[in-house]
């Protein structure tokens, strides 16, 4: 430092630790910054490619600075940021600046403090018109700090941007430092923000999944201790209905069959009847047998442990045997009863056809008594042979009435016996299930409400942890705001040769002599 030139002002190492903590790149910026020599270039660069090198040029006479230009797309390390002590952003009035071409305008001026704003392509005396507009709605919106800078109109000259290039600068290392102090700390803010809000929406998610899994939860356990009940009971008791309703209609048919094999049926067939009869009704009791094994079927499990299949098998109801029908003494007297009747009634219906026909009588003369006699034991044999028929008929028919309703009572009693064993071995084994579905269920339960919990602490932590960092980071920027805006004491100022008079207009079709061109 030369003799008589004060010494900068330190850039606060509180606001650069802070920094580190949140972006540990542009922290080591501001250290270079801090260390490295003061900068001492002018960058010139723009969407107004034709006229950049053309602006450096004719800066370069006049400018006491190392003058350079660039494209817009160039990095900061072959731009020499470190090394530049100040921007000229040139405008192209003719098209309007790119989304890319404003952030590569902010992300200079985060870096260095000193910018200067030009517009290229408008006419003399017109003021800008719309394009110097839409300049200004564009800085309003992506650069705030400069929305009230000064456009310097080239149409006009370049001597007013001479004039501020060549005003003297106080410290630009020190606010060029200071300036992406604030930028790191301002993206660090916005970052933090947006954390904050990222962050209540989740908590807002998380609170919103864990009520809905909660409520899915709970909705589970009144399932397990309500529905599964009621649902098994109303299976068993719809089974039990249709089983009845089965047996009662199989019951029906085979009656009706009975009855019409019965009506049709000879002698030789009414004497097969009770064998056939026998076995079409252990075929019925049969398959009412296999349909009560259904019973142990809705669940898996019986209470004692053993299979279904087994379980049934060996509690299957037995068949109910079908006897024979056995005359008894009284039904042999009343056949023979019936036998004598029928004769006595065939032999007085014979002499009764014979004493009506005299003129029969006459012919056949002493024959005549032969045939009446025939006649009577005939009409005799058929009434006996009937009388006999309708009572085997109804006798059959009494026995079918009475096997049926004995099969009746026997199935249903054995229905209503498997219905109630079932109903208390599956219930033991509802009860097993539903208390380990309750048990697993209240396990999650108490699982979901300790993560509620500890996901509303962690949220609390980060909560506080965020608007910790958001009220120190408000306060440095804070703190930045007033270093950036108080300017240096007039004895820190490094004076800067000013020429005494400058051009209105400039031609800026000049060599390039004096200035450092990289493109």
């Amino acid at each position: 430092m030369a003799a008589g030139v004060p010494a900068p002002p330190f850039v606060p190492v509180s606001l650069i630790e802070l920094l580190a903590r949140h972006d540990p790149a542009r922290a080591d910026q501001v250290h270079r910054l801090r260390d490295e020599p003061p900068p001492d270039a002018v960058l010139v660069l723009g969407p107004a490619e034709q006229t950049v090198g053309q602006l450096a040029a004719a800066l370069a006479a006049r400018v006491p600075a190392r003058l350079r230009c660039a494209p817009v797309e160039v990095s900061d390390r072959h731009a020499k940021i470190a090394e530049t002590r100040a921007v000229v952003w040139v405008f192209d009035a003719a098209a309007s600046a790119r989304e890319a071409h404003w952030a590569r305008l902010a992300a200079l001026a985060g870096q260095v403090d000193e910018v200067h704003l030009a517009l290229a392509g408008t006419e003399p005396g017109r003021g800008g018109g719309a394009a110097l507009a839409a300049v200004r709605a564009g800085l309003v919106e992506v650069l705030p700090r400069l929305a009230a800078a000064p456009v310097h109109l080239l149409a006009e000259g370049p001597g007013r941007l001479v004039a501020a290039l060549v005003q003297p600068a106080d410290y630009p290392g020190y606010r060029n430092a200071l300036r992406v102090l604030e930028t790191g700390l301002v993206d660090a803010l916005g970052r933090r923000l947006t954390r904050q809000r990222n962050a209540a929406r989740r908590e807002i998610a998380t609170g919103e999944a864990l009520g809905r899994n909660r409520d899915e939860l709970a909705g589970l356990h009144r399932e397990a201790i309500g529905e599964w009940p009621r649902r098994f009971r109303t299976d068993l008791a719809e089974l039990r209905g249709r089983t009845s309703l089965e047996l009662t209609g199989a019951l029906r048919i085979l009656r009706d069959d009975a009855r019409e094999q019965l009506n049709h049926a000879d002698r030789a067939a009414r004497a097969r009847f009770p064998e056939q009869f026998g076995s079409a009704a252990g075929e019925l009791a049969r398959r009412v047998s296999e349909q009560i094994e259904n019973l142990y079927e809705i669940t898996g499990q019986p209470a004692d442990g053993a299979p279904p299949g087994e379980h049934a098998a060996g509690t299957r109801p037995p068949v109910p045997s079908i006897a024979p029908p056995v005359r008894s003494s009284r039904s042999v007297f009343e056949d023979r009863l019936m036998l004598v009747v029928g004769a006595s009634g065939g032999l007085g219906l014979g002499r009764l056809a014979m004493s009506s026909l005299v003129e029969v009588t006459s012919v056949l003369g002493a024959s005549a008594m032969p045939v009446a006699v025939g006649l009577g034991v005939g009409a005799a044999w058929w009434l006996a042979r009937a009388r006999r028929a309708v009572a085997e008929r109804a006798r059959l028919a009494q026995w079918v009435g009475d096997v049926l309703e004995q099969l009746r009572i026997n199935l249903e009693a054995t229905v209503t016996e498997r219905a109630l064993d079932a109903e208390r071995w599956l219930g033991t084994a509802l009860s097993r299930a539903v208390d380990e579905r309750v048990a697993l269920v209240s396990a999650r339960l108490r699982e979901n409400d300790r993560l509620a919990r500890r996901a509303a602490v962690r949220r609390a932590e980060l909560r506080s942890a965020d608007s910790r960092s958001v009220d120190e980071l408000r306060a440095a920027g804070a703190e930045l705001v007033r270093l950036l805006t108080v300017p240096a004491p007039a004895s820190m100022a490094v004076p800067v040769a000013v020429p005494v008079a400058l051009p209105v207009a400039v031609p800026l079709a000049v060599p390039l002599a004096g200035s450092e061109l990289a493109g």
